[in-house]
């Protein structure tokens, strides 16, 4: 029996035929299970159970600044189950697909590919070569040190906001406000009125070398050997060529526009990164903005022009109003702190319990209060409990105060059995607990207030 031969990266079928997104006929070559250590390596989410090797696949292993694809695969003699493709990865010279289930070596698939994503994709990579050969070309000192493509969920942030969806080039300098705006001018005649073929050409290397047919292989991996590999070679018309292994589209056209912003971030010394998205993304991109200043507009009660005076207000009337809550929590501070400390003197057991607004910015200012005549009269208190809510987010704080360690650890325990919510930490040697109370209901605070009446 033949065993078959994957198809190398730099040959695969979704790079030979970027187009080509569904119902492509492979075979599986091998399966087996994901080791914990290659799924660490590569990022691999948990739902990936096995790793695939296929004669040929339509799904692009991430590389060259470009994402892996996701899709998903069917049995040719069960076409109604699927087979979710999480990830594809290049190792060495071929490419591996995490699933969510086993498949029989031997097995005859059909891919599919996640077409949105995929074409997302290839508008803003290709568009990346356009706006680099531009910038490399036309200006001095801007040629690309590296880019990053944005608009990628991951499980730390599977909600983007629309800033992240912006790419960035690193450059190694700020580019004026008029270079960017006919760096733009430039980009759009490209995919409009002077629109260029995108070709790619396959060579095969007899051996390595700094630069093969006037390409550079310097950004090559290391881990790619290209002498047993392809490589492959993008060119954009006249404008460009590049070594490149992503899947990329056939005319300057299919990139239809750019969007590249102004504000860019200073890096490493001069460098900088100047933010760009390409495509699609440019309308959505608009569309969540026009969204998120219609309702902001609604909110403000105002016009469009109006919007960064009206939000300027605000911020000076919220420090205003900052400042006047500070001047009455000292104010309140001081009068409870002189309470706590005449209950002091009179052999009272001391608390405090504030509803409505009751902060813990405000319990530690009473607390400070309290001490300081403390300290200042030579007093010590056995024990100070002082607990407060803030109705409208119904979040309570509690804080105990003692020097005896023991003591506060029964308050705690007691307080615990009637307030399921209260949690903190602190005080095991006497000093301060601090806690705080989630859901913090009305009959959790009745039952609350009857058991600091109870020990008064």
């Amino acid at each position: 029996m033949t065993v078959a031969t994957p198809a190398v990266v730099g040959a695969l079928k979704c790079q030979r035929e970027p187009f080509l997104l569904e119902d492509f006929e492979t075979n599986v070559i091998s399966c087996v299970k994901v080791d914990s250590k290659t799924a660490k390596k590569f990022l691999i989410g948990k739902e990936a159970t096995h790793v695939l090797e296929l004669e040929d696949t339509i799904l692009f292993p991430e590389g060259g600044g470009q994402p892996s694809d996701t899709g998903y695969v069917t049995l040719r003699d069960d076409e109604t189950k699927r087979i979710n493709v999480v990830k594809v990865v290049r190792e060495g010279l071929h490419a591996k697909h995490y699933v969510d289930q086993a498949i029989e070596p031997g097995s005859k698939i059909s891919l599919h590919v996640d077409k949105e994503k995929r074409l997302d994709y290839m508008q803003q990579h290709t568009g990346q070569h356009l706006l680099s050969a531009i910038l490399d070309n036309y200006y001095d000192n801007a040629d690309t040190l590296s880019w990053s493509m944005g608009g990628i969920p991951s499980t730390k942030k599977p909600i983007l906001e629309p800033s992240d969806y912006l790419n960035y080039l690193e450059l190694p300098r700020k580019l004026s406000k008029d270079e960017i705006s006919e760096i733009t001018d430039k980009f759009n005649e490209i995919v409009s009125t002077n629109v260029m073929p995108i070709t790619v050409k396959e060579t095969i290397a007899v051996e390595k070398s700094e630069s093969i047919e006037d390409v550079s292989t310097k950004k090559i991996p290391d881990d790619y050997d290209y002498t047993l590999g392809v490589l492959r070679t993008i060119n954009i018309g006249e404008l460009d060529k590049n070594p490149c292994c992503g899947t990329h589209l056939t005319a300057t056209s299919q990139v239809q526009s750019i969007l590249i912003l102004d504000n860019q971030s200073t890096v490493r010394g001069t460098n900088s990164r100047l933010y760009f998205m390409c495509g699609k993304r440019v309308s959505l991109y608009a569309k969540m903005l026009t969204d998120y200043i219609s309702s902001a507009k609604v909110e403000l009660s105002c016009s469009e022009s109006q919007i960064s005076s009206k939000v300027v207000a605000l911020k000076e009337n919220l420090q205003k109003a900052k400042k006047k809550e500070q001047y009455f929590i000292s104010q309140i501070a001081k009068f409870e702190g002189e309470r706590l400390y005449q209950s002091l003197e009179e052999g009272k057991q001391l608390y405090v319990l504030k509803d409505e607004f009751g902060s813990l910015d405000l319990l530690l200012a009473i607390q400070k209060e309290f001490q300081e005549l403390c300290d200042k009269n030579s007093k010590n208190c056995e024990l100070l409990i002082l607990c407060g809510r803030e109705r409208a987010s119904l979040m309570g704080s509690v804080v105990i105060i003692s020097p005896d360690g023991e003591k506060i650890q029964k308050t705690v325990s007691e307080l615990q059995s009637a307030l399921k919510n209260l949690k903190g930490g602190g005080g095991k040697n006497g000093g301060k607990w601090q806690g705080k109370i989630m859901n913090f209901t009305d009959q959790e605070y009745d039952v609350l207030e009857h058991y600091l009446e109870q020990i008064a």
